[in-house]
């Protein structure tokens, strides 16, 4: 063997090499908005995105096991910086499911009405904004970190579901990630053509055309975010999650083709607007896993089913609510994980879910009731409205059951309303059947409480505490439901 052809074996060995290496460096930049921010290669970056998660009941977790199932919670956020408090815009759980070579993304419904820790009942969307406003023992706004480990707890208390791993992108950033890897295609329906057009003009800064045609096109960033945000038009908010799984799958396609030059730009774009407690060695293991898989093609999921939400609409002083069976859906949930099954709707229980809008109907009768609020009165226009949090003290919230405490005969005819499941099938009580028992909880401080609640998505007035009794109409001035109570 001459000399050259010695050299050309080594050289072309290199190049093998160098470009598994830009493959795998790839793999690193979709794991940023898919799986994990791995950009182990630039430690410097590393310093602005990695905060350490410390739950109160920490599990122990390996950075080097990758076989079997690992769960992701990746939150898109709707404010402009990851600091300031902000909704949860977008909560998908993306599974690395390594025994069947998948990945899975489940996506959670943002009016999903559950059971926030210490705060009660809300949307899920909530409880990122109440996480992101506490402040710790230092004073100090805990921010995404504080967002991400209240909407990892409230999922755990609400689907009997532990994750431990987050990545929060902010929206606005995924937008200039979008504009460095030159775009991204999707296909445009006629009814989705004026949606984007309202939020791209809603936009600050505009510098993007209108959508004139329909079909697959390319897409800029801010056009791609757009496409994403859209929830009045098709089947609503079903089909925006289908649309944001779709801009996350075509990203993580055409990072994967990005020319290695503008890794470096991505990465720094990614160090603004990416937080995760992911550290680098996990990543890593986790990008090499999703580089073997055979493809790259995702699982879907939603929750809730269409079949399993007991209520679409209005519901008490909390704006257009999905209120659902938790229990079913979170088998549903558990089913598509762990035991890779997809769900059947021939096997929902559809008296279950009757049951459940009854619960539901009864809790709603009695709380209108006690505050006098007729359905007709509730404000459409309101629906979206979520309570903001106040970072600089605490506030008290009513009672989780609305009153104060006092069973009034259910709309069915039972001996008591009972708040419907807040966790599912992990031995909770379930909502009585129609005409069942139940019973309503009292509020924590003791105290009765006839204020009249905000109507048509207003503030409302702070509840009696340590027994007092509050009497008076709405005071505007208060904050509304949802916030911390005091300790």
């Amino acid at each position: 063997m001459s000399e050259n052809d010695s050299v050309k074996r080594k050289s072309s060995k290199k190049k093998k090499r160098n470009k598994k290496k830009i493959i795998l460096i790839s793999i690193l930049s979709v794991l940023a908005i898919i799986i994990a921010t791995a950009w182990g290669y630039y430690n410097h970056i590393r310093n602005k995105i990695y905060v350490e998660y410390k739950p109160e009941n920490k599990k122990e977790v390996s950075y080097n096991e990758v076989d079997g199932i690992t769960n992701v919670l990746l939150i898109g956020t709707d404010g402009r910086t990851l600091d300031e408090p902000a909704r949860s815009d977008s909560i998908i759980i993306a599974t690395l499911d390594n025994n069947n070579k998948k990945v899975k993304l489940t996506s959670i419904m943002r009016d999903t009405l559950v059971d926030i820790p210490e705060y009660g009942e809300n949307k899920i969307n909530a409880a990122f904004a109440f996480g992101s406003s506490e402040e710790d023992d230092k004073g100090k706004l805990k921010g995404a970190e504080g967002g991400a480990a209240l909407l990892m707890d409230t999922i755990e208390q609400n689907f009997d579901l532990h994750l431990d791993k987050y990545i929060i992108v902010n929206f606005w950033g995924f937008e200039a990630i979008i504009d460095q890897i030159g775009g991204i295609e999707v296909d445009i329906k006629d009814y989705e053509i004026d949606e984007v057009n309202k939020y791209i003009g809603e936009a600050t800064g505009v510098n993007s055309p209108p959508i004139t045609k329909t079909g697959l096109q390319k897409v800029n960033g801010q056009q791609a975010l757009s496409y994403a945000r859209i929830r009045y038009v098709g089947n609503g908010n079903f089909e925006r999650g289908e649309r944001q799984s779709k801009v996350l799958h075509e990203v993580a396609k055409k990072l994967k083709e990005v020319n290695p030059l503008k890794y470096v730009g991505i990465a720094n774009t990614l160090s603004e607007q990416v937080k995760t407690n992911i550290d680098i060695p996990e990543a890593l293991n986790l990008a090499y896993t999703i580089y073997k898989l055979p493809s790259l093609d995702f699982e879907q999921l939603q929750i809730p089913q269409t079949e399993l939400i007991a209520r679409d609409n209005l519901y008490k002083d909390r704006g257009w609510c999905l209120l659902i069976d938790f229990e079913q859906n979170s088998k549903v949930l558990h089913d598509f994980i762990f035991n890779n099954k997809l769900p059947n709707p021939e096997e929902f229980d559809l008296l279950a879910v009757e049951n459940v809008a009854a619960a539901y109907n009864s809790e709603e009768a009695r709380y209108n009731s006690m505050y006098n609020i007729k359905p007709e009165e509730y404000d459409d226009k309101n629906k979206d409205v979520i309570p903001d949090p106040t970072p600089d003290k605490d506030v008290i919230k009513p009672p989780a059951n609305g009153g104060n405490g006092t069973n009034n005969p259910p709309a069915s005819g039972g001996n008591g309303t009972t708040k419907p499941p807040a966790s599912g099938g992990n031995g909770t009580t379930n909502p009585p059947a129609s005409g069942g028992n139940g019973t309503t909880n009292p509020p924590a401080s003791g105290g009765n409480e006839t204020t009249k609640p905000p109507v048509n998505g207003g503030n409302e007035t702070t509840p009696p505490t340590n027994g007092e009794n509050n009497n008076g109409n709405v005071n505007n001035s208060e904050k509304p439901q949802g916030e911390k109570p005091n300790q």
